[in-house]
């Protein structure tokens, strides 16, 4: 029997969505799919669906509460594939991101791998298969 449940999204609350949505379109080269406002539970929310546009539906949600903060950011780490981490470093410090661990090798794994932060303080991994 195999499994029908798949992973289908991740979502960030954010305090700006324009300027967040920005950052994740410039540095992985996401495209909007939507814009969503409406209502969870009592809170009011907008929201913003990123994605890679490779077929795999694979999506980034970006949520604002209308009403009240963000919760504080760390609560979740977001994961990048990307071609060539050096580059995708050197575009989130561009783009108002920061570095939190220069992009370093992995040979036993086959990967190089660098942790950052989006302008908001959230913790992004950044992936590159060898």
């Amino acid at each position: 029997m195999t499994n029908s449940t798949r992973f289908a999204f991740t979502k960030v609350f954010v305090t700006d969505l324009d300027a967040q949505a920005s950052f994740y379109k410039s540095v992985f080269e996401l495209s909007e799919k939507a814009r969503i406002v409406g209502r969870v539970g009592a809170d009011a929310v907008e929201e913003v669906l990123l994605t890679t546009g490779r077929g795999d539906d694979s999506t980034l949600g970006l949520w604002r509460y209308r009403d009240r903060p963000a919760p504080a950011p760390g609560a979740a780490t977001l994961g990048f594939d990307v071609r060539d981490a050096h580059e995708t470093i050197r575009r989130v410090e561009h783009a108002g991101g920061a570095v939190v661990e220069s992009v370093k090798g992995i040979p036993e794994h086959g990967v190089l791998v660098g942790f950052v932060t989006d302008p908001e303080g959230h913790l992004i991994e950044v992936v590159q298969t060898l």
